[in-house]
């Protein structure tokens, strides 16, 4: 049975919004964080960021309701050290190189993981637009 079009047009919604979303989130919190760093430094706007995180995350999920495994631990263990570490990498190159060419070099990431999974010419054409984007975003030019 073939799906209808109006199912088809609302299965790609979701996902595309919850995509937008968590994108602006992202370059928003990038923006505010940056304005933190004269009164926090990178490692205190890192720590406020992962804590009022944290905070958001246990009001929605309620862990207190669900006891983890002492293997579930370690990985929530394992898992929180990665994020911070990987949010003190980011914040402390967010204070050295403009905002744009941080996140562009963040996204280099996932570009790569979306060239080694494509199966199709046109996923080709995506990353190389996005490649270009990139590239137009490096100071070639010094200024004069």
């Amino acid at each position: 049975m073939a799906a209808s079009p109006s199912f088809k047009s609302h299965s790609i919604a979701l996902p595309l919004g919850a995509l937008a979303v968590a994108m602006i989130s992202v370059q928003i919190g990038a923006a505010l964080v940056k304005g933190l760093f004269p009164a926090a430094g990178v490692a205190g706007a890192t720590t406020l960021r992962l804590g009022f995180a944290s905070l958001i995350l246990a009001a929605v999920w309620r862990p207190w309701r669900l006891r983890p495994t002492a293997r579930e631990a370690r990985s929530i263990l394992v898992y929180g050290i990665a994020m911070g570490c990987m949010n003190f990498c980011f914040y402390s190159a967010l204070s050295r190189i403009p905002l744009g060419i941080a996140v562009a070099l963040e996204f280099t990431g996932p570009l790569a993981v979306a060239i080694a999974a494509s199966h199709r010419a046109v996923d080709y054409l995506w990353v190389a637009l996005a490649a270009l984007g990139l590239f137009a975003l490096l100071p070639l030019c010094a200024p004069t």
